[in-house]
Parts: C-alpha cells; sequence; structure tokens
C-alpha cells in the first residue's frame, strides 16, 4: 500500500498520460493498460473498456502508421477524493502526421486526458485528443 504522504500523484498521473501518448502515436495494442474498466462521457453516460478499446482499433485500423508524433504537457492537476479516491487531468497539445496510402496528413490540437483514482492507482476515464472520436 502507497502512503499518500509521500506518493506523487502528479508525477503517476504524468507518466500514465505519456504512456498513453506514445502507445497513441505507435498505434499501440498496449495502449489498453492506461484505461480504466469504465468511461464516464459528457451527460454521465458509462461506456465499458471494451467499447473505447473496440473505438481504438478503428481509429487505428484507417492509417497505416502514424508519423512525427509529438505533444507538450500544459496542465496537470488532481484532486484526491475521501476512501482512497481522486480525479484529476492531464491537458496540452498533440500533433502526428497520419499516413494513408501514401498520403499523409497533419492531425493536431488540444488534448486533456481525464483520470480517476481508484485502488491506488491512477486510470483514464475519459479522452479528448486530436484524431480520437466516441
Amino acid at each position: 500500500m502507497q502512503d499518500n504522504t509521500t506518493f506523487n500523484h502528479q508525477a503517476d498521473i504524468v507518466n500514465c498520460a505519456i504512456r498513453f501518448i506514445n502507445s497513441w502515436f505507435k498505434q499501440s495494442k498496449s495502449i489498453t493498460e492506461e484505461l480504466n474498466d469504465f468511461f464516464i462521457l459528457p451527460g454521465n453516460k458509462v461506456v465499458g473498456k471494451d467499447v473505447i478499446v473496440s473505438r481504438l482499433k478503428g481509429i487505428f485500423g484507417q492509417s497505416d502508421e502514424y508519423v512525427g508524433g509529438r505533444y507538450d504537457i500544459i496542465d496537470v492537476n488532481f484532486e484526491l477524493l475521501n476512501k482512497g479516491k481522486g480525479m484529476g487531468f492531464v491537458e496540452g497539445v498533440a500533433g502526428y502526421r497520419d499516413v494513408i496510402q501514401k498520403q499523409s496528413k497533419i492531425v493536431s490540437g488540444p488534448f486533456k486526458l481525464y483520470f480517476a483514482l481508484h485502488n491506488e492507482s491512477w486510470k483514464i476515464v475519459n479522452i479528448e485528443f486530436p484524431g480520437f472520436t466516441y
């Protein structure tokens, strides 16, 4: 069990975001390790991780590769709640070249990854990322 007085929540959230972003650029199936078991979407809609994973595979399947991925993290914030729970986010900008049949287009824009702390682990519960749609 991690002691909340010494555990660096901000570093944990940022590292999780970086793993997600790098996996995105590689179109990696390991991207799912950073995802929570369910996602909370606007309007209090809840969807399972399997729906999000299917959506990611569909997005990745449309492109041959992503090239030159870059990102800047601009802000990180979190709040610890009762009973070892918490919520937070990482936001910034990201961009990459989406290559489809030797044609490429630049995909870029702001991103915001929302996190929840449960069972001493920060996981992504909502994604706003260039090229991702629900």
